[in-house]
């Protein structure tokens, strides 16, 4: 989408067969932007690097292949000055066109570009020497067999090599038509351009995000962002989600290399009207996305590394995720190749997610990896999940992730987007898949915890004690509590049957709350309450949750328990308690002093005897 003040043009949809998008790497001053410009007919420089010479930033041209496809390409900068720059234009791409001048051949920055490629993602990659009107072909043929070297050493591949001149136009189009046949022949996706060693990022539609790179207002239109779409498709009026801020937008309009479609498709260069927050809010590394479910928003993630460095510390570095780079503390995790990185801001990060590690304040690629967990961990779970991520399979997707989490936690909320492992066994619990095998486990520490003398334990007590999460605990509980074996009482657990107070309705609940806060106070009916208040009360004193004291007078049944204990301590049968006995003992007034003497006497604790109270029966 350009910058101007014409409109987009509206409703005009635009489809291709297949979409991919590439970049063309390679030291500074080798020629990427001119092959780009022989290639696609458009000058990705702008002015003022024209005037120096020298791509600064991304720049972004496409081409139409012989049979429909529709390529993007990401012009990277060339000078080490600008490696963020470059790294952020190679997190989306599907193939690497490592672009070598004829007459100055492997240079540093040819190296760094291959390695952070590499880095954000197993490509192919297609050596593409220029200028090659400079030298002959004695110098050529050598130069070619240097170069399949260096990338086989650098990738453990056999790469194509071409020779091309952007002046001349020699080999321009075979370059076009070899572009396109290794896009064909590298077609099985991959989880959403992780380090996987598959190619395209297209998968299903809850996956499907963008990283910002830009981000600017056209008149009209108002906010649009710019970026490579993987993972899913997006259409016209699609709700989206910006993270890591969570905002939610909604798009107005598309464009896919210039034309308004209704729907982009992965993976592609798309440019995105966006409604809902203003394009000054906006940075690079910001990510759209249609299932934040599927994206976490994160300040700390545990990286698994493609290779340990060699006396790797703990410190701080560059961290290069999707567009967005950001520094970050690495923390080591003793025998294994993992890493802690806690970032110094949030970004947004998914499972299996490539990641680089750049020298802080300099351009040398330190380390690689990718993202293996993203949530909140409690600190006695962290050997446990070291030891589960330590043995993933070197080929990684989300099916590792659901695992992970099943074996971690022993659950999972259930989603359209989980796939759920068949190795295991499963109880439906709510919105949960619970491992039949750690259901079972919990149940039986529950039942052992609550078969304790005088145990009487609250959800939380238990969720703490069991170092269970309270939400999938809760589940568990209401399945003892069905079959009988568990009860709930003052809010506390007990092994048995009885009856529950969470069966009471909202409303008998929310008023047994209140007797309860009363205490000794009671709690008193106005003789005008309405009706359906009077009948829960009754109904509360019938299951035993409260005692009516007298008419209009309410206690809750433990508290009166209690009070019987404190009036009859010390008692014998037979022995004489006076009205100032019982309100000492009790600790009541009068007012209520009376009622409690009364209602003893009616449960046959007490005999009235003129003015005293005769012991009946003793509390032991």
């Amino acid at each position: 989408m350009k910058r101007s003040s014409t409109q987009v043009i509206p409703n005009n949809t635009h489809h291709v067969s297949e979409q991919f998008v590439i970049a063309m790497a390679g030291h500074v001053d080798h020629g990427k932007t001119a092959l780009i410009q022989a290639l696609t007919g458009i000058m990705t420089a702008r002015s003022f690097e024209q005037a120096c010479g020298m791509t600064q930033n991304l720049g972004f041209a496409h081409f139409v292949g012989s049979e429909g496809q529709q390529v993007g390409v990401i012009d990277v900068p060339g000078h080490e000055r600008y490696i963020r720059n470059m790294v952020a234009g190679l997190w989306s791409i599907e193939l690497v066109v490592l672009v070598v001048a004829a007459n100055e051949g492997w240079m540093p920055m040819t190296q760094a570009h291959l390695e952070v490629a590499k880095a954000m993602g197993n490509r192919p990659v297609v050596i593409c020497i220029t200028k090659k009107e400079l030298v002959d072909d004695e110098q050529l043929l050598a130069l070619e067999e240097e170069l399949l070297e260096r990338v086989m050493d650098c990738c453990d591949e056999i790469a194509e090599v071409i020779c091309v001149s952007a002046v001349t136009g020699e080999n321009i189009e075979q370059l076009k038509q070899l572009i396109c046949q290794q896009l064909s022949v590298n077609t099985a996706p991959i989880a959403n351009g992780a380090i996987t060693g598959d190619i395209s990022c297209q998968s299903q539609n809850g996956k499907a995000h963008l990283y910002v790179d830009r981000s600017f207002s056209v008149p009209g239109i108002g906010t649009v962002v710019t970026g490579s779409l993987v993972g899913g498709s997006v259409d016209v009026g699609t709700g989206l989600t910006l993270m890591p801020k969570g905002l939610a937008v909604k798009v107005r309009s598309l464009q896919v290399y210039h034309q308004s479609v209704e729907r982009a498709e992965p993976v592609s260069r798309v440019a995105v009207g966006i409604k809902g927050v203003n394009y000054k809010a906006l940075s690079r590394g910001d990510c759209l996305v249609v299932d934040p479910k599927m994206h976490s928003a994160t300040s700390e993630i545990i990286v698994r590394l493609n290779q340990l460095p060699p006396k790797l510390k703990n410190c701080q570095l560059e961290v290069a995720i999707g567009s967005w780079h950001g520094v970050g503390q690495l923390i080591k995790i003793s025998n294994t190749q993992l890493v802690r990185v806690k970032l110094k801001s949030e970004v947004c990060c998914h499972f299996s997610q490539a990641i680089a590690f750049i020298q802080n304040g300099g351009s040398k690629l330190i380390a690689s990896g990718c993202c293996v967990w993203l949530q909140e961990i409690e600190r006695w779970q962290r050997r446990q999940l070291y030891g589960l991520l330590d043995t993933l399979p070197e080929v990684i997707d989300d099916s590792h992730q659901v695992q992970l989490q099943l074996q971690l936690e022993g659950y999972i909320v259930r989603s359209e987007n989980h796939q759920l492992p068949e190795q295991f066994e499963y109880i439906n619990l709510g919105d949960l898949a619970v491992l039949k095998s750690w259901y079972q486990q919990t149940e039986a520490s529950v039942l052992s915890l609550l078969n304790q003398p005088n145990a009487a334990l609250s959800s939380a007590e238990l969720a703490s004690q069991l170092r269970v999460n309270l939400t999938v605990l809760t589940e568990v509980l209401k399945q003892l509590k069905m079959q009988d074996k568990i009860y709930l009482s003052y809010e506390c657990w007990l092994a048995g049957s009885g009856s529950s107070e969470d069966d009471l309705c909202a409303e008998s609940q929310t008023l047994l709350s209140h007797i309860r806060a009363a205490q000794r106070a009671g709690y008193i009916v106005d003789k005008q309450a309405r009706g359906d208040l009077k009948k829960q009360l009754k109904n509360l004193a019938r299951l035993k949750y409260v005692t009516q004291l007298e008419d209009n007078i309410y206690y809750d049944q433990g508290l009166y328990q209690c009070l019987i204990e404190d009036v009859l301590a010390g008692c014998n049968k037979h022995d004489k308690l006076s009205m100032a006995d019982i309100k000492q003992r009790s600790k009541l007034s009068r007012k209520y002093a009376i009622p409690l003497a009364n209602k003893m006497e009616r449960d046959g604790w007490v005999k009235r005897d003129e003015n005293d109270r005769v012991v009946l029966k003793s509390l032991f």
